[in-house]
């Protein structure tokens, strides 16, 4: 085999031309296009991983607020609770005060009302007791009505103030209010008696007043002298009352 050296040198040459036109023309450009692309992928990831690292931030960030909102919206409930809480315990105090100071009024009004009805179911049995005692004296026989009160109505005059038994004694008029029609000896007796006490003669008008049921009253200007089972029903009536309205 017979090799032509200048034959393959030209091939040589062509072959180095080649790659030459190949590596400025071809190489070159593909490579300067493989590094740009490379260049804008890197670009591309690292705006990727600036974007991710952003939202990662932006997601933490949010993570972080809706952690303070819902702290903050706890701490509003808790707030919120311990106020109703304690205004559930303000208006629980109020209502029980109310119900307290309730009660007080009703039981005091009753303990009023229990004692006004026993204070008049207490006079109503004094009146009763009083009228009952009256009806019974008004059974005394007449002879009795007048003369055993006689002696106590010149006793009553004796113990007037001295101005009060001096005006009776100056001479005025002076009313003798009886149960019943005097007997001629019974206005002798009556006008002797107070003749005794005054220190003068008496002559006395009459007046019948049967509810004195017994006994007499003498009613001058400024004073009345009462001995009569009317007014001593009267003292046991107010009497009564009056220790009934002390008890």
């Amino acid at each position: 085999m017979k090799i032509d050296w200048s034959t393959l040198l030209l091939q040589t040459v062509n072959v180095l031309v080649l790659v030459w036109l190949l590596g400025r023309f071809l190489f070159r450009p593909i490579a300067r296009i493989i590094a740009e692309r490379q260049a804008q992928a890197v670009s591309m990831l690292r705006d990727a991983e600036a974007a991710r690292l952003a939202a990662q931030q932006e997601q933490a960030a949010m993570t972080a607020e809706h952690a303070g909102l819902a702290a903050h919206r706890a701490d509003a409930m808790a707030q919120a609770s311990d106020d109703a809480s304690k205004q559930r315990a303000v208006l629980v105090a109020a209502a029980q005060e109310d119900a307290a100071r309730l009660r007080e009024q009703a039981a005091a009004e009753i303990g009023q009302e229990r004692q006004a009805h026993d204070e008049a179911a207490s006079v109503r049995a004094v009146h009763l007791a009083v009228d009952i005692a009256g009806k019974l004296l008004e059974r005394v026989p007449d002879a009795l009505r007048v003369m055993p009160f006689v002696d106590g109505l010149a006793d009553g005059v004796l113990r007037l103030s001295p101005a009060a038994r001096d005006d009776m004694s100056a001479g005025g008029a002076l009313q003798l209010i009886v149960p019943r029609a005097l007997t001629g000896d019974e206005q002798a007796a009556c006008e002797a008696a107070l003749a005794a006490v005054l220190g003068r003669p008496i002559a006395l008008r009459t007046q019948i007043e049967p509810a004195l049921i017994a006994g007499l009253e003498l009613a001058g200007t400024h004073a009345v002298v009462r001995n009569s089972w009317r007014d001593q029903l009267e003292q046991i009536r107010s009497g009564l009352q009056g220790d009934d309205g002390r008890t």
